[in-house]
């Protein structure tokens, strides 16, 4: 057999190995991929003024703790593996870390995103907070009331400055929209800018 030859036969070999290689390796590889346990993961999210961060998670086993590279506190995980919490601490490299040795995802660095964009998930709902539609209905209730109040605080004091969420309490996206709403409107009718 000739060089040519000898090297076509050679490189054709090789190319139907590696195919043939590469056929045998993705069929373990995607039946393994729709059995894998989902991954945990923590999302650092600057409010839009800049003074604190959201800190969120989901896919954790409780019990879990949150370090901050000085100090490490508690989490408190719901059911369905999410948590949810507020700290002014802006400039720390967060780490969600586990408790026992039996649980998965043993530590989780927090990424950080840019503030208003999320990473393509729901933001998930503070532990406590009832997903039934009477749970975001009472939400939305508590957030009227206290918006209104807010408003109605804020006009006392000037009629310059709209109220603005302090946001250091968990509550859903369902009562801060109804906070912000209710609050806006309360202090334009208060200072007649309605």
């Amino acid at each position: 057999m000739s060089l040519p030859n000898r090297r076509a036969l050679v490189t054709s070999l090789l190319v139907s190995s590696f195919a043939l290689g590469g056929a045998v390796m993705a069929a373990p590889t995607a039946g393994a991929a729709t059995t894998a346990v989902p991954a945990a993961s923590c999302t650092v999210t600057p409010s839009p003024d800049g003074t604190s961060v959201t800190i969120s998670g989901e896919g954790f086993t409780p019990p879990r703790k949150l370090n901050d590279g000085e100090s490490t506190q508690d989490l408190n995980v719901d059911a369905s593996g999410h948590f949810l919490l507020k700290r002014f601490q802006k400039n720390a490299a967060y780490t969600v870390l586990a408790v026992r040795e039996d649980q998965p995802f043993v530590f989780v660095n927090c990424k950080v995103v840019k503030s208003g964009t999320g990473t393509g998930t729901t933001t998930p709902t503070p532990p406590g907070n009832d997903q039934s539609e009477r749970g975001a209905r009472g939400e939305r209730d508590k957030g009227r009331t206290d918006g209104r109040q807010a408003g109605l605080a804020a006009a006392a004091k000037n009629c310059d400055n709209s109220p603005v969420a302090k946001k250091d309490q968990s509550h859903g996206n369902a009562y801060w929209q109804a906070w912000q709403q209710a609050a806006d409107h309360a202090f334009d009718n208060a200072c007649n800018k309605g």
